[in-house]
């Protein structure tokens, strides 16, 4: 719905923000555009409200199973619902990995996820409304 390269643009540099953030271990630079009142599920299922909850969460990851891991996101697909609400699907990997968070299975030792946000824009900025990250298991074997 929004035909405003801007737009596009502007979203793509708050993906490429948060991997930069991610990649630093900067929770304060990685929930920048988080609202207040943001909800967010991890991989593990676990949710959270709020962009306080966010940060912390994000510092303790950072400081503990994520510490010194990479973070290269790519957006699968990006729709405008309205000119000023998009939902953005990333295909995300984390390189670095010390050991696998539990329960989470890699080919090749980097934890693969598929990330949906929904961006809200306001006051001319995209901000993140939603975030809902699940890891990917690698297809079953054929019977």
């Amino acid at each position: 719905m929004s035909d405003d390269p801007s737009d596009r643009a502007a979203i793509e540099a708050l993906i490429q923000a948060e991997d930069d953030a991610w990649t630093r271990g900067d929770a304060a630079a990685f929930s920048k555009a988080v609202l207040t009142d943001c909800v967010f599920t991890n991989i593990f299922g676990a949710v959270f409200t709020g962009h306080a909850a966010f940060e912390t969460q994000h510092t303790r990851i950072f400081a503990t199973v994520f510490k010194g891991t990479s973070l290269r996101q790519r957006i699968a697909h990006l729709r405008f619902l309205r000119p000023d609400v998009a939902v953005v699907d990333t295909e995300a990997v984390v390189s670095g990995l010390k050991a696998l968070p539990p329960g989470t299975q890699s080919p090749d030792g980097a934890l693969h996820t598929r990330l949906l946000q929904v961006l809200v824009k306001q006051d001319g900025t995209w901000w993140i409304a939603a975030y809902h990250n699940v890891d990917v298991k690698p297809p079953p074997a054929p019977a």
